[in-house]
């Protein structure tokens, strides 16, 4: 999926069409974002007149990613989303200015010391005693 959590993007259609917001939820499976401040929704909540009151709450729904474009940093544009591979990496791509959406994270390896500790190799077992009891199979006969 070319859109990430974090990503700032443009709503494209619907009743908030033409503003801004940054990605929440990504879910990948079903190709549907939740967005900050965005497709918000009104939800009766009726109460049991125990516990629970009635209210009114407001949420916010998942939107399809077809419907959202991504908000390049570098040039502040709304803008398709393309891949370069560098050093081994895929990176996202503005296709209008051409500068990576991410930044680049260098890899610093660093050696990993192994340490073994001596540990005491002998252990105590414990051995339950089964205790068996035997019924008798022998039948009362009536006279």
């Amino acid at each position: 999926m070319k859109i990430k959590k974090g990503d700032t993007i443009k709503m494209l259609y619907g009743k908030d069409a033409g503003r801004q917001g940054t990605v929440i939820v990504v879910d990948a499976k079903k190709a549907r974002i939740v967005v900050e401040g965005l497709n918000m929704y009104k939800r009766h909540l009726k109460g049991d007149g125990k516990t629970r009151t009635s209210e009114i709450v407001t949420i916010t729904k998942p939107v399809p990613v077809s419907k959202v474009m991504l908000i390049c940093p570098q040039c502040n544009k709304a803008t398709r989303v393309g891949y370069k591979i560098e050093r081994g990496v895929k990176n996202r791509i503005c296709k209008k200015c051409g500068e990576s959406v991410e930044p680049i994270i260098e890899e610093v390896k660093k050696e990993k010391k192994v340490v073994k500790k001596k540990t005491s190799t002998t252990k105590k077992t414990t051995v339950k005693k089964k205790t068996t009891t035997k019924k008798s199979n022998s039948k009362k006969t009536k006279k």
